[in-house]
């Protein structure tokens, strides 16, 4: 079956916003792409607001599959290599959603109950997973300073994007920046960790 005209809208809008950037993608360009008029692509998305909304709504769907991840000591490592490949994949598919915030303005306040739990609730899995990893004996660390290494993680994966973007100048990302990002994440807690569990995310954890 062929994909439907907003599905389409979707998507070409999506590989704009990411390679482009927010403000350089006009909603014009986006009907060149599809192939349609812009009064047809406003009859399904007034303005490029609406598309974000729509890209956000899919994000969260692909989040609320990452937060279904749940660890124990036998196999945290197992994991957390899933968890950050899955984090890391909501970053690459929706790159321009955490990197060009300062140019789309806030997320919906509907949305914004939603954004909040999702950084709350990825905070406390991660400091779950690292609790376990001390457990397991994988991880040596204090348990007070598990909740500042979980913000510390969590900053580094969410705002990568951002930080490449105003720092070097990066707009789309390639594998070589996310495995960039994945490595910077682990530079957090890597001297803590036992050189098998090194050897186990180095070999299983990046995309």
């Amino acid at each position: 079956m062929a994909p439907k005209t907003k599905d389409k809208i979707l998507a070409a809008s999506l590989r704009l916003f990411n390679e482009n950037g927010y403000d350089a993608v006009t909603t014009a360009r986006i009907a060149e792409t599809v192939g349609i008029s812009e009064g047809n692509l406003w009859y399904h998305f007034r303005t490029k607001r609406d598309l974000v909304k729509a890209h956000q709504l899919a994000l969260f769907e692909q989040i609320d599959k990452r937060l279904a991840i749940s660890s124990t000591p036998e196999n945290v490592l197992e994991k957390y290599a899933l968890f950050n490949r899955a984090v890391f994949e909501e970053v690459w598919t929706y790159q321009y959603l955490y990197r060009d915030q300062a140019e789309y303005g806030r997320t919906s306040p509907e949305l914004e109950d939603k954004v909040h739990n999702v950084y709350e609730t990825t905070t406390a899995m991660l400091v779950r997973f690292f609790r376990h990893m001390i457990e397991a004996g994988h991880l040596s660390m204090p348990e007070d300073e598990l909740a500042p290494l979980a913000d510390n993680t969590w900053m580094v994966i969410r705002y990568w994007p951002s930080f490449l973007r105003e720092t070097r100048r990066v707009v789309k990302l390639d594998k070589a920046a996310l495995n960039a990002g994945i490595r910077h994440h682990f530079a957090l807690f890597d001297t803590h960790l036992t050189a098998q569990a090194r050897r186990y995310f180095e070999k299983n954890a990046y995309a």
